[in-house]
């Protein structure tokens, strides 16, 4: 089996877990209401009646932050079920004794994931970004909003393109991370617990790296590249922890 056959086979796998995809589903529709809401509250502010309506308005602003967190919550735990759920179901062993290549699944498993991961922020984030950004074109142009934005992370020394490459590898290192620990514990319980250290001892080690550049006075530009460089070598090595305790791993 390919790897883009593995590659489709997990998204259809997780085209197929509907129960994920209906907690997305409440939770964009909750994302967008909300949005509406807080739109006519900005857009008709004057003549708001705050004593007839404070009751209400408390109660979604609660409802807000409930909400954010809850969406926070999910995108960050969302990639653990989409990487363990083939060994709760045992699914696994049934996989590698077909004969598919385990390092081929390993990296079809993250580039899904992946993949799957970023359709489902931009799910819950897509619709209200498009009504915010429909309300502000009403009061201003919207050029000047996204110059100011990019002048401003300009200013601070980092460039736009930068900025999303560094997210990008961050967020691809994170992924790794938690496959190792998928893998390690075979998708159990403790696979959070164990992510969480892995990424609190990754800290520790590049936070020692990361005294380099400063007695070398590198600029914020340079220091940037050397943290990226650390988190692209620090995922490199995961990747190989992986694939080694992945092949010799009892199914």
């Amino acid at each position: 089996m390919t790897a883009g056959h593995i590659f489709k086979m997990e998204l259809f796998k997780y085209l197929r877990d509907k129960t994920y995809l209906m907690i997305t589903g409440i939770l964009a529709i909750i994302n967008v209401f909300i949005t509406i809401y807080f739109t006519y509250i900005l857009d008709s502010y004057v003549q708001f009646n705050i004593s007839t309506g404070s009751g209400f308005f408390g109660f979604m602003m609660i409802f807000t932050i409930l909400s954010i967190f809850a969406n926070v919550v999910f995108m960050f735990l969302y990639p653990f079920h989409l990487m363990s759920m083939d060994y709760r179901n045992n699914v696994m062993s049934m996989l590698v004794a077909s004969g598919v290549n385990r390092t081929r699944l390993f990296f079809a498993k993250i580039g899904a994931t992946l993949l799957w991961s970023i359709g489902i922020s931009v799910v819950l984030v897509f619709f209200p970004a498009l009504i915010i950004l429909l309300k502000l074109s009403q009061l201003t142009d919207i050029q000047i909003i996204v110059s100011s934005i990019v002048q401003g992370v300009d200013a601070s020394g980092v460039s736009m393109l930068g900025l999303i490459v560094s997210s990008v590898i961050s967020y691809i290192n994170s992924l790794v991370i938690i496959a190792t620990a998928v893998i390690m514990l075979k998708g159990n319980n403790s696979t959070f617990f164990l992510f969480i250290g892995l990424t609190m001892l990754q800290s520790v080690v590049i936070s020692l790296f990361n005294s380099i550049p400063n007695h070398f006075d590198f600029s914020v530009s340079g220091m940037i590249i050397f943290s990226n460089l650390l988190l692209i070598a620090s995922t490199l090595i995961f990747i190989i922890i992986s694939l080694r305790i992945m092949k010799k791993q009892s199914l």
